[in-house]
């Protein structure tokens, strides 16, 4: 019998593979995106100037047991992005994000590695003024 580890090991070469061809990438679930975030925060915070990496079964013990979490993953990637380039600064309170980040950040569309990091902004203003 396989193992769980080896499972999610599969789904995620398969998620890169389908990624590498411009497949779109599904939305996730907001409150996943977030504990993801707090969790690499808190691992940062532990481990200060290491470029921490986290474990693929750690990741999916933070999010939801339905969760896309390789999905979670590359959405979170490209989130983290934008914290370390300063773009969301306004958005931001120390470590923390804004709700509205989350939910954005969980359902914008993707393509690919393509991200349009203007229309994520967009979105965000228009989101933070309604």
């Amino acid at each position: 019998m396989r193992d769980l580890h080896f499972d999610r090991l599969d789904s995620f070469g398969a998620f890169l593979e389908a990624i590498e061809k411009g497949s779109p990438v599904s939305p996730v679930d907001s409150d996943d995106l977030r504990r993801l975030h707090e969790m690499t925060e808190y691992v940062s915070e532990q481990h200060p100037g290491s470029d921490e990496a986290i474990s693929i079964d750690l990741m999916a013990g933070v999010c939801s047991s339905e969760a896309n979490v390789p999905a979670v993953w590359f959405r979170h990637a490209q989130l983290r992005s934008l914290v370390r380039q300063g773009i969301l600064i306004e958005w931001q309170h120390g470590t923390e994000l804004d709700d509205a980040v989350y939910m954005i950040a969980a359902t914008i569309p993707m393509n690919g590695f393509q991200f349009d990091q203007l229309e994520f902004l967009q979105r965000l203003r228009y989101k933070a003024a309604a």
